[in-house]
């Protein structure tokens, strides 16, 4: 079993004038060997697509496309998006968890650093995961978001002292923080009730080198973009006069039609995904009680439309 982590929107606290009000937090699971393969070989088909298809890259033979990510070139193409979730659909058993929180409306002090309310959102939708009694290994795979180089550039030696201590220094911070993660992810994992005989491998990947670690960041900002045009389409509908409200006038306005055009193109894709949702929650309190009493709210979740 793999789980794949990816953060959307503004993780910034507390929330600031003009900053994104939304905090989404997705977690993919694949069962199998053969579903990672799957969704692998769909996240290289969709880049060769957005290659093909668009005139940037076209015009340059060698340029190319590092990565599948939630870009603009991507959102161009809504249907080289549809067909990617078409596909791992068909293709692959997963399933999508996530905490989507609206930070306009939490109740409590969510805690300025970023790790604890990383642990804290982990927490909140780790438990809603229901792992076999017969699973003897899990791994999770987060982003590394390493800034030291990985290797020397064409095995050559750096070109100055300076730069080599730099990438020393780099490669010690990098090493910190992912001994960090581990510790907090493993921890919480620990904290969750999991089969005893149940072990966690925690992966840090570069997104580059990791197609399904791309699939997750493209699902969960297909899922960011759904909550943020529909923040734009309520703005917009209440600076609209009453006159300008009804249907026949919203027909005739420019801007709602194209609101409306873009969020049902994103709304395409939930109606795609929808049945491989798990647990979607978007709380206003997020829990920090015991396992034993997280593991009564379980079955009151819900998958949010």
């Amino acid at each position: 079993m793999f789980l794949y982590i990816d953060e959307s929107g503004n993780f910034g606290w507390p929330l600031r004038a003009g900053s994104e009000p939304f905090m989404l937090f997705t977690i993919l699971l694949i069962e199998d060997r053969q579903s990672k393969r799957a969704i692998s070989q769909a996240v290289s088909r969709a880049i060769v697509d957005l290659r093909k298809h668009h005139p940037a890259y076209r015009k340059d033979s060698k340029k190319r496309i590092p990565e599948l990510k939630g870009s603009k070139e991507f959102a161009d193409r809504s249907d080289v998006g549809l067909r990617f979730f078409k596909l791992i659909v068909r293709k692959a058993k997963f399933r999508i968890y996530a905490v989507i929180l609206d930070k306009r409306n939490l109740r409590q002090e969510v805690p300025a650093s970023y790790m604890e309310r990383y642990s804290m959102l982990l927490l909140n939708i780790l438990y809603a995961i229901l792992i076999p009694k017969n699973q003897r290994w899990v791994t999770m795979v987060v982003d590394s978001q390493a800034k030291a180089d990985p290797t020397q550039p064409r095995k050559e030696r750096y070109n100055s002292k300076d730069k080599r201590l730099c990438q020393k220094k780099l490669r010690e911070q990098d090493r910190r923080r992912r001994n960090q993660y581990t510790q907090m992810i493993t921890s919480v994992f620990k904290r969750v009730l999991k089969p005893k005989g149940t072990h966690l491998k925690v992966w840090h990947v570069r997104s580059h080198e990791d197609r399904c670690l791309q699939a997750v960041d493209v699902i969960g900002h297909f899922m960011y973009q759904r909550l943020r045009l529909d923040e734009e389409r309520k703005k917009l509908y209440k600076s609209l006069s009453p006159r300008e409200r009804r249907p026949e006038q919203l027909e005739k306005n420019k801007q709602w039609q194209e609101l409306k055009k873009k969020r049902d193109r994103w709304f395409q894709a939930y109606e795609v995904l929808k049945p491989n949702y798990g647990v979607v929650r978007r709380p206003n309190y997020l829990r920090r009680y015991t396992i034993e009493k997280l593991a009564r709210h379980t079955h009151r979740m819900t998958i949010t439309t």
